[in-house]
């Protein structure tokens, strides 16, 4: 809280990812009643509640290379140690883990917008859009930090562990204000999640041209992926169709197109955080942290396992478009190559490849490719019956020029689930899913160089809180398994 509050009083610092702070006066040390009442420095807050994503590297490269790391997609390449701890899921400092508790610094902004501008400042419009920006992205950030440190909904370990995040839907202006809080359930952590959403849908409908900005679309997409994860699937199904039809885009349906998907603005992004490379860093440095030098270009310090590559059959258009020589891409690091010991194909995975120079590019957090995924999931479990699901498949295959689901794939509804696992690591690589994926299933970790890196039923599927988060909160019960600060 501490943290939040020093972050606050320095709204100065709050640097813009548009051009909504280049008339913002004073340039530092902004009052609460200045940033509160005057629409200037209510936009200043809007750019540093996107700012502060980009600049969180929990919710960048962790975000979407953590999940590939910590199960069995990318492994470290020799020389490097970005990310071992995630691969072998044992860091210096015990478990490792995910890390998500960054996203309390971007809901203090969130909660500002949501109930802290004064009447009157802005026309009711940008009120709306503003406000409903803010919902999404407190319901984003709590639905990462949720899937992180508790359970999903209406599953056997949610009924044995019901505990989920602190919800703060206050803004914290003084130190007062920074009381500690229990964590919530995890239905109430969903149900507000839920409730966020529905409200930014209300308060963004028919707002979809921009997408560098929350989008009702996104929107949209966020209740799929939510109703998804708590095995609500005809809801889901709704909003996915929902995203499709109110983005007005397509699945990329062409060799070149999907080679060439990130290499510019993506064609199918629902939100596409734009990030300026001359005056914005990812977070903090885009040629150390960044999720480019961590990937493709500087370090290749995290590069795709046999179990990854195996994965795709002959033709797959994915092949060659999204992956590349190791060390044709590598500017800086070690002479020795590494890479053919992590997988026979010696390539890196180039979703992430600087297209923007200065390794930096725009961060696409959520795709259409994604919907069609869980349109097959939800579809099928809600019919229980894998062939409600395998148009969406289908579809989605054909656009990649990947081929017909074989037939094995719809022998069973746990055949289905088998192989849409596999394909949502095939298209979703490194774009923040699959540790989670097998988690909200209930399958084991596996590790990528083999074998299981964790059981699907131990106590280190979830996060731990680290020690000093519960010095600060004493009301802060930690996950079962880890020590506490008592």
């Amino acid at each position: 809280m501490k943290k939040l509050l020093i972050a606050l009083l320095s709204v100065g610092f709050l640097a813009s990812c548009t051009d909504v702070l280049e008339d913002v006066e004073p340039s530092t040390s902004i009052s609460f009643e200045a940033a509160l009442g005057s629409p200037e420095a209510v936009e200043a807050i809007r750019a540093s509640m996107y700012s502060k994503i980009r600049g969180s590297f929990d919710f960048t490269t962790e975000y979407f290379i953590g999940p590939a790391a910590l199960a069995d997609l990318t492994y470290h390449r020799p020389g490097s140690s970005r990310f071992q701890a995630l691969n072998t899921a044992n860091g210096t400092g015990g478990t490792t883990h995910i890390g998500s508790s960054g996203g309390f610094e971007i809901i203090q902004e969130a909660n500002l917008l949501i109930n802290g501008i004064a009447e009157g400042v802005l026309d009711q419009a940008t009120l709306d859009q503003y406000q409903g920006e803010a919902y999404a992205i407190r319901a984003f950030v709590n639905h990462r930090m949720a899937k992180t440190y508790g359970y999903e909904p209406n599953t056997p370990e949610a009924a044995s562990w019901n505990l989920s995040i602190v919800l703060r839907t206050k803004a914290t202006l003084d130190i007062a204000d920074a009381e500690p809080l229990p964590r919530s359930t995890i239905d109430e952590t969903y149900a507000l999640i839920k409730s966020d959403l529905q409200t930014a849908k209300s308060l963004l409908s028919g707002r979809n041209s921009d997408n560098g900005y929350i989008t009702e679309a996104f929107v949209e997409g966020l209740l799929a992926r939510v109703h998804l994860y708590a095995s609500e699937y005809s809801a889901a199904v709704t909003a996915a169709e929902a995203a499709i039809s109110k983005s007005g885009r397509s699945l990329v349906d062409t060799e070149d197109g999907v080679a060439t998907m990130f290499k510019g603005k993506n064609p199918e992004a629902l939100f596409e955080l734009i990030v300026d490379p001359n005056t914005e860093s990812i977070a903090g440095s885009n040629v150390n942290s960044g999720p480019v030098a961590y990937t493709s270009d500087q370090w290749v310090a995290q590069i795709p396992t046999n179990e990854h590559v195996s994965k795709y059959g002959a033709g797959d258009w994915r092949v060659a478009g999204w992956h590349n020589d190791c060390i044709a891409q590598q500017t800086v690091g070690a002479t020795a190559n590494g890479c053919e010991t992590r997988n026979d194909l010696a390539v890196s995975i180039t979703k992430f490849n600087g297209w923007k120079g200065n390794l930096a590019q725009d961060l696409t957090y959520m795709r259409i490719a994604e919907m069609y995924l869980i349109l097959a999931e939800a579809a099928a479990k809600n019919a229980n019956d894998p062939s409600a699901g395998l148009p969406y498949l289908q579809e989605l295959r054909d656009a990649r020029g990947a081929g017909a689901v074989p037939a094995s794939a719809t022998a069973s509804m746990t055949a289905f689930e088998d192989f849409l696992l596999d394909e949502r690591a095939r298209e979703l690589v490194i774009e923040g899913h699959r540790f989670f994926d097998l988690k909200r299933l209930g399958r084991d970790i596996p590790s990528g160089l083999g074998g299981i890196k964790m059981r699907k039923d131990s106590y280190r599927i979830l996060a731990p809180y680290p020690l000093t988060t519960q010095n600060v909160n004493p009301l802060l019960v930690q996950n079962p398994g880890y020590a506490t600060a008592d």
